[in-house]
């Protein structure tokens, strides 16, 4: 094998190269010898085409707090955004519940039936703040979480002060700086800063104040004293006024969404679980019995209680254990894969089903789906043009059926009617897994019996030959007909729909704006959760969770990236070619080597040739540190000042790709239609492929001869 620079007179044919480039996304389904060369066909993994139309390795993972404890893989999560502006995730796993806060994945339930666990957050109307249900088919119950989290200060054994509060304070004075080097400060001569517990970075809120009362951000903390970012304006002002200081969690218990009116109401410190019976309203909670001695920092959390199911659940069957939820107008829907009743509560009361006669609006619901057991609730805001609903609630029924939960006014508006619709479906119609669905602006996607990805809105297409009626996934048929969909999970992000095939340790990617489908992603995730704008996966495996497409590996770990292009037959299915050269460029990065198959006639049956190029090689690339005319003849300053910007892989990848060009020789083969591959395995290597081809030519032979 020779490389060489691109150096021979254009005439000369040996240098006459036609490339492929513009690339086209992946495809399984279609003959892969009749496809243009610039699509991706299988046995590509872990590359995309980005939105420069390159080919080019896709970014790693990274672990997200704690590693894995041995335990199953990742079966349910949820992520909540609460009414008090807090951000919280969760994800289950064997028989525990755990949720992200203070850079841990902390255990809100060890004991739970089942690790599948579906989540609901609804109003609750007596605390005035939204509260947390989930199920998961352990009994005729609900379970409830209010959400409240904080660290403590100080306790005694029948109360506890929670962290970040300083109240009614004397002893407080105000700083101006100067805005430019000297920074606002505030001080306190009881040098109690940091044993309340004030630490960098946290909003702090400040009330009784004559001049400054508004919320300020923290740089650093000393005893006695509590710098603020320089951009902050204070007004200057001695000790004296009655200050309130306080962080983000807010001054009380209750503003840190713990329940002040729920029965039986607890905390858990340590794993213990500690009832409590007043100074919600305060910093202090009160009435606890044999409180331990706490550590100032350490955390605290609000118990989760379970709500029993009324009669008038347990009456209407007595088997109904809720292992669905869904809401809709804050009434809360109860569903069963065992059963195909579906109860829902009073609006203003998500723990009474009591059914009333006649029903008014608002009132609590029971309705038989039309075909058979629930298989998932699914809130839709539809296309009126399409479905003619809006803002409704759609019931999986069965095997192959939806529902949608319809309500029409009376006349005098003093009574309401609910009824069950059924969508007109194919056989094949129904949900492959109830978490396989995912809303997306005016329609909702999910994963079909088919199998297939298709919008809810096909539901009703009446007419088969409509082009609306083929599946998005229909270009890689081939492939989602291979795959076991069980427990899949389906989020759209950025553009983009992702779906996770745990049983394959696969994350399939739909470009939404583009119309295209990615390679598959070799990443053992099963479940999906966006977390401050960011796209994370829980293990399918073990209990971790990773920040996906950031850095240049897996977790530590090698990516093993391939871009395979389709069949090559240079115009004609029956005429012999030859080549001798094959041209490449792109982007590599100095630590890469990357092999490159040439696979000669079906499936490589004349012949497969191996060739290499390296990140390394100075001769074939242009290194990020070169500058365009060297500093040799012009001086110590390259002309134009600085040296050649580097080329960014991909966003988020911290790797920086040099420029190559590279012909590889070889002794001139024949063939009627060829195909390569590009493949690394190197840790922490990225590459992309802008253009490839080679000097292909009629061999001047007679067609191909298979004559009989």
């Amino acid at each position: 094998m020779n490389r060489q620079w691109l150096a021979a007179p254009m005439a000369d044919v040996q240098d006459d190269y036609t490339t492929t480039q513009g690339f086209a996304g992946y495809v399984s389904k279609p003959e892969i010898t009749q496809l243009s060369p610039n699509y991706l066909v299988k046995g590509s993994r872990d590359v995309l085409v980005d939105y420069a139309n390159r080919v080019i390795s896709r970014n790693g993972y990274t672990l997200y707090n704690q590693a894995n404890t041995n335990a199953g893989g990742i079966k349910g999560s949820f992520e909540w955004e609460t009414s008090t502006g807090t951000f919280l995730s969760f994800r289950s796993f064997d028989h525990t519940l755990q949720f992200d806060w203070n850079g841990t994945y902390n255990s809100l339930l060890t004991n739970l039936r089942s690790p599948y666990v579906e989540f609901v957050r609804v109003l609750d109307f007596t605390e005035q703040t939204d509260v947390l249900l989930f199920v998961n088919g352990d009994g005729a119950q609900m379970h409830r979480w209010s959400g409240g989290v904080s660290k403590v200060r100080s306790s005694t054994s029948t109360t506890v002060t929670k962290q970040g509060v300083l109240t009614a304070v004397t002893t407080i004075a105000f700083n101006a700086g100067d805005g430019v080097s000297v920074a606002p400060t505030i001080t306190n001569s009881s040098n109690s800063f940091v044993s309340a517990g004030f630490a960098a970075g946290d909003i702090l809120h400040v009330a009784g104040s004559a001049s400054n009362n508004s919320n300020f951000t923290i740089a650093s903390v000393a005893a006695g004293m509590i710098t603020l970012v320089m951009s902050d304006v204070l007004v200057s002002e001695a000790a004296g006024a009655t200050v309130t200081l306080y962080n983000q969690t807010g001054p009380t218990w209750k503003s840190a969404r713990f329940f002040s009116s729920v029965s039986g109401r607890a905390i858990v410190y340590n794993g213990v679980s500690y009832t409590y019976t007043g100074g919600e309203t305060t910093d202090t909670l009160t009435g606890l019995t044999s409180f331990p001695t706490v550590t100032a920092g350490d955390s605290v959390w609000q118990a989760s209680d379970t709500i029993a199911l009324p009669s008038a659940i347990t009456s209407a069957d007595g088997s109904f254990y809720p292992d669905l939820i869904g809401t809709q107008l804050n009434i809360v829907y109860l569903g069963s894969t065992k059963s195909a009743l579906i109860f829902g509560s009073k609006a203003n009361d998500y723990t009474n089903f009591t059914l009333t006669s006649p029903r008014a609006q608002g009132d609590p619901i029971l309705q038989p789906l039309t075909s058979g057991p629930c298989t998932c609730i699914i809130p839709v805001d539809t296309d009126r043009q399409i479905l003619n609903i809006q803002n409704t609630l759609v019931f999986g029924s069965g095997s192959d059926s939806f529902d949608q939960i319809d309500f029409h006014m009376s006349a005098d508006n003093t009574t309401e009617l609910c009824r069950i619709i059924r969508y007109k479906t194919a056989k094949t119609d129904g949900v492959y897994s109830k978490n396989g669905i995912c809303p997306i602006k005016n329609n909702t996607l999910y994963i079909s019996n088919e199998p297939a990805l298709v919008p809810l809105s096909q539901a009703t297409l009446e007419n088969s030959n409509d082009r609306r009626n083929v599946p998005l996934s229909d270009p890689i048929k081939d492939d989602f007909d291979a795959y076991d969909f069980t427990d899949s999970h389906v989020v759209y992000w950025k553009r983009a729909v992702y779906i996770t095939v745990p049983s394959q340790g696969i994350l399939l990617i739909y470009d939404m704006m583009r119309n295209l489908w990615q390679p598959p992603q070799y990443i053992p995730v099963s479940r999906l959760a966006v977390i401050d704008g960011w796209l994370y996966g829980h293990c399918s495996t073990t209990n971790e969770t990773y920040k996906l497409f950031v850095g240049t590996n897996d977790n530590g770990s090698q990516i093993k990236q391939r871009a395979r292009f389709a069949y090559n037959n240079g115009g004609s299915r029956t005429r012999v070619k030859s080549m001798s050269q094959y041209w490449t460029d792109g982007y590599i990065t100095p630590n890469a080597t990357i092999t490159m198959y040439q696979y000669f006639g079906y499936n490589g049956y004349l012949g497969v040739k191996s060739l290499t190029i390296t990140g390394s090689d100075e001769s074939i690339a242009v290194l990020p540190e070169a500058s365009p005319l060297g500093t040799d003849v012009f001086g110590v300053d390259p002309l134009g000042g600085a040296s050649l910007s580097a080329i960014p892989g991909l966003p988020y990848s911290g790797s920086i790709l040099a420029r190559f060009y590279q012909i590889d020789t070889m002794a001139r083969k024949q063939f009627v239609e060829s195909y390569v591959e590009y493949a690394t395995d190197d840790l922490d290597a990225q590459f992309a492929i802008l253009a490839h081809g080679s000097n292909m030519q009629d061999s001047g032979t007679a067609h191909i001869s298979h004559k009989k």
